[in-house]
């Protein structure tokens, strides 16, 4: 029996002396995802602006948010918000925090409160902002406090805002034109990209005091994104570089890496992958693209996986037009990303006949150049003479296209009809129609291998971004992508449903939200926004539809 025990205490001994001497080395190994998990998401929130309406001065009208339930394809609900939604963050399985910029002298800056019942929204609690603080970005990981981006404070600062009471609790002051934030999972930390300075900030949010940081990016930041193990934080620069921050010291250390994609505003962080994805530019066969850079980002330093290109768009007799890309999601199921890209082209038309019924005008067209007519996109019309050689101008303007009739009873030819009172029995004529329309299109890449597997055409529109034509919006000539990180929402957006079977492209100019079927990869319909304040586009006679600056996948 002692010989059991002096054996026992020799392997007790030898345990304890192997283990002496050593250092514990973290080994880097990504927690699961905190919530909100993109799986446990049941709707889409949409954020949408309403324009404003001239009554002697321009005065802003209060913003929408609009909930899509994923499992039923349907707009679940509409609540008016605050002046100017710009951001947004899920702070809560039943609540989502909406930064309102308000405009300029309005003394409306605030946040919105957002409480959902399932997939409808409940309540909406407005919570003041400090006057002319501009709020542009919201963020968090806690349930009770959000941090708020006030590049319009003196001096600029993080706002730290309790929404369970509805306080300003702190101010940080961070530098110049603060464009995005970032607190990692744990909540220990809070990053602040200033793009007035090119500087990050970072805070312990504890007691808010001021991280060390060695070493900061040689372009201003425009983008952050916490690793789910909250052990590094990305910083995409303005330039396209990719750095990151190794956060698990009491002070940090920002490294650049080689990795560079020129022409990106934002980019995707695929918490169940541990991927980033970033839409704009890169190299494909030694020529610069348009294409999705892919990074593993789950090891000591960010690394390429792949380059995906985004295919140009074709017409007749027009070049391939590069594609603009601008939005990106990834499915929960980690199995496919969707990127949004778009291109502006110019369709030309020779009109040789027009007739009125009171209710549509009826135009038959030949192509000339260019995408072949659909319903929703514009149209300038012009040049019009009946046999006499008469102007016809009732039938001339610049008009949204109501449907397309070619190879009917009522059009063997082909035809396109635009609402019009005017009866006018079929008239022999000539005239043109050219206008340029904004072009949307969804590309499918296979997460498994990042290849490029599927591209899905969008239904087009008017461009809202050009101030000579009726559908000016002039928030979506300022967004993000538009103007810079300094601008206001996103021109176009991607988000995910939670049971990976939906995919959905919000579009600012279109004033819609596309909904992508990801079993068959194809579009499927589009749920318009709420009808705003601005006056009716003749000839509709309906307010046209507010424009989504914002979206993400909800409760």
């Amino acid at each position: 029996m002692k010989r059991f025990l002096y054996l026992g205490a020799v392997l007790f001994l030898f345990l304890i002396c192997s283990g002496c001497g050593d250092v514990f080395r973290p080994i880097i190994v990504p927690n699961p995802p905190k919530f909100p998990n993109p799986a446990a998401s049941h709707s889409i929130l949409t954020l949408s602006d309403n324009g404003t309406v001239t009554g002697g001065v321009e005065t802003a009208q209060i913003g929408s948010a609009m909930t899509i339930d994923v499992s039923g394809d349907t707009d679940q609900s509409q609540r008016n918000i605050g002046l100017v939604p710009i951001h947004a963050v899920q702070q809560t399985a039943t609540q989502v925090i909406v930064a309102d910029q308000s405009v300029s002298g309005s003394n409306q800056d605030s946040l919105t409160r957002v409480t959902f019942s399932g997939t409808s929204i409940s309540t909406v609690t407005t919570i003041s902002m400090p006057t002319g603080s501009a709020p542009n970005f919201v963020a968090t990981t806690e349930a009770a406090q959000v941090y708020v981006s006030m590049p319009g404070y003196t001096p600029p600062s993080v706002a730290v805002m309790n929404t369970t009471q509805g306080t300003m609790v702190h101010t940080i002051p961070v530098g110049l034109s603060p464009v995005a934030i970032a607190e990692t999972p744990d909540t220990k930390k809070l990053y602040v990209a200033n793009y007035g300075e090119g500087t990050v900030d970072g805070f312990n949010t504890q007691d808010q005091s001021q991280r060390m940081i060695t070493g900061q990016p040689s372009s201003p930041p425009i983008w952050l994104a916490a690793r789910n193990d909250s052990q590094q934080v990305f910083v995409l620069e303005n330039n396209g570089t990719l750095g990151f921050l190794n956060t698990i010291e009491l002070s940090d250390t920002f490294t650049e890496t080689s990795i560079s994609v020129p022409g990106a505003s934002y980019m995707w962080y695929d918490v169940i992958l541990n991927r980033l994805f970033i839409p704009g530019q890169g190299l494909v066969n030694g020529v610069l693209q348009p294409a999705v850079t892919v990074i593993d980002v789950s090891q000591s330093a960010p690394t390429p996986l792949a380059v995906v290109p985004i295919p140009a768009f074709s017409s007749l007799n027009l070049s391939p037009a590069p594609a603009t890309v601008i939005g990106i999601t990834s499915l929960p199921d980690g199995h496919r990303a969707y990127v949004g890209s778009y291109a502006l082209l110019p369709t030309n038309v020779t009109i040789s006949s027009v007739a009125g019924d009171g209710t549509n005008a009826t135009y038959t067209y030949t192509l000339n150049s260019g995408p072949d007519l659909t319903p929703g996109m514009a149209l300038t019309i012009s040049g019009l003479v009946d046999t006499m050689g008469q102007p016809l101008t009732a039938f001339e303007g610049t008009f949204q296209i109501s449907s397309v009739i070619s190879g009917t009873s009522a059009c063997s030819a082909t035809c396109f009809q635009i609402a019009n009172p005017n009866t006018l029995s079929a008239i022999s004529e000539s005239g043109s129609g050219a206008f340029s329309n904004i072009f949307p299109q969804v590309t499918v890449i296979n997460a498994d291998n990042y290849t490029f597997k599927t591209n899905i055409a969008i239904p087009a529109f008017p461009d809202a971004t050009n101030p000579s034509t009726p559908y000016y919006v002039p928030v979506c000539a300022t967004t993000r992508d538009q103007v810079g990180p300094t601008g206001g929402g996103f021109r176009m957006m991607m988000a995910a449903g939670g049971d990976s079977t939906r995919a959905y492209l919000s579009t600012c100019d279109g004033g819609a939200i596309n909904i992508i079927q990801t079993a068959t990869d194809t579009y499927f319909f589009n749920l318009p926004a709420p009808f705003s304040a601005r006056s009716p586009i003749p000839p509709s006679v309906e307010n046209p539809p507010q424009n989504p600056v914002f979206m993400i996948a909800g409760p």
